[in-house]
């Protein structure tokens, strides 16, 4: 299986996913950075109003080549 890479980008910094997860493919990878995404969103509850509008997960691929963006806003209102 592809190993995947979450990176944390807060609309400045990134906050790079050194591990990594293995995941079947790219659809995969977008499930598993909303799934990121969304406990982050919980864990981040008590920020400004907006500043999770900035912040996205970045999933790179196993040679660091950002292959999809998913912004924070997929994970608001989940449960």
């Amino acid at each position: 299986m592809p190993r995947y890479y979450f990176h944390v980008h807060d609309g400045t910094d990134r906050d790079r996913d050194l591990v990594g997860t293995e995941v079947a493919d790219i659809h995969e990878a977008r499930t598993e950075a909303v799934n990121v995404a969304r406990k982050l969103c919980h864990l981040w509850d008590d920020l400004p109003p907006g500043a999770l509008n900035s912040m996205a997960i970045e999933v790179a691929d196993e040679t660091d080549h950002i292959v999809l963006t998913v912004p924070f806003s997929a994970g608001i209102g989940s449960s």
